[in-house]
C-alpha cells in the first residue's frame, strides 16, 4: 500500500463509467514540491479544481492549468503545511478554501496583473470581531439556502449567512469534541463526521449524535 500510495503522487484518476484515466498535474510554475492532491471539486462553470499539499490549489478547465500558490494556500500558519482540504464555491462565485483568504476567481488573468484572481478577507474577519481563529478551518459546505458552514477542529461549527456569523457547538456527555468534515446529503441534510465519536446531523437547531 505504501510503494502504490508513493507512486500516486501528483496523480488523480478519472471513472466515466468503464475505464479509469490516469491525469498527472504538472508542477506548478516556480515550485518544485513533490504533492498530494487532498480534494477535488467541480465549480457552476465546470471547472475541476484541485486542492493540495502543500503547493496550493489547480484548475483544470480542459485544456489548462492555473495555480495559486499564495503563501496562505501553501503554508499553516504555526508551520508547515495544512494543505486545501476543502473547496466552496458561494452565491457570488468567490471560492472559500479553508485558508486565511477567499477568492474572486476570473475566466482570465486581469488587465492590472496577470494573475486571475483577487483576494479577501475571510470568515474570521468578517463579523467585525476579527475571529482570527476560524480563518483556518477543516471544511465547508454550502447549503440550500446559499449559507456556508465552517467545521473547525476544537470550536465547533460556525454558519455565515452573507450578514451574520452564528456559532454551534458540538459536544458529547457535555464535552466538546474534536470534528473533521461537513457534508450535505441528497435532502439537503447537515452532517459532521467527527473524530472519535461518529456522525452528527443538525436538526435545525443544534447538531446531534445520529443514531442508527
Amino acid at each position: 500500500m505504501a510503494k502504490n500510495a508513493y507512486q500516486a503522487k501528483q496523480k488523480v484518476y478519472r471513472f466515466d463509467g468503464n475505464t479509469f484515466y490516469e491525469l498527472t498535474l504538472p508542477k506548478p510554475p516556480g515550485l518544485d514540491n513533490p504533492f498530494d492532491v487532498y480534494s477535488i471539486y467541480k465549480d457552476r462553470k465546470g471547472n475541476i479544481w484541485f486542492g493540495t499539499n502543500p503547493v496550493g490549489v489547480c484548475r483544470y478547465d480542459g485544456k489548462k492549468f492555473d495555480w495559486i500558490t499564495e503563501e496562505d494556500v501553501t503554508e499553516f500558519r504555526n508551520e508547515g503545511a495544512n494543505g486545501v482540504r476543502s473547496m466552496t464555491e458561494d452565491k457570488n462565485g468567490d471560492f472559500w478554501f479553508n485558508t486565511e483568504k477567499r477568492y474572486s476567481i476570473y475566466d482570465s488573468t486581469t488587465l492590472r496583473s496577470n494573475k486571475f484572481y483577487t483576494r479577501h478577507e475571510s470568515i474570521g474577519s468578517l463579523d467585525g470581531k476579527n475571529t482570527g481563529g476560524l480563518n483556518e478551518f477543516l471544511s465547508t459546505v454550502k447549503d440550500n439556502g446559499d449559507n456556508l458552514w465552517f467545521v473547525t477542529y476544537r470550536d465547533g461549527v460556525w454558519k455565515y449567512d452573507g450578514a451574520k456569523i452564528t456559532h454551534y457547538t458540538v459536544k458529547d456527555n457535555s464535552k466538546d469534541i474534536t470534528l473533521f468534515s461537513i457534508y450535505k446529503d441528497n435532502n439537503g441534510g447537515l452532517w459532521l463526521g467527527t473524530h472519535e465519536n461518529g456522525a452528527y446531523k443538525f436538526n435545525g437547531k443544534t447538531f446531534e449524535k445520529f443514531k442508527p
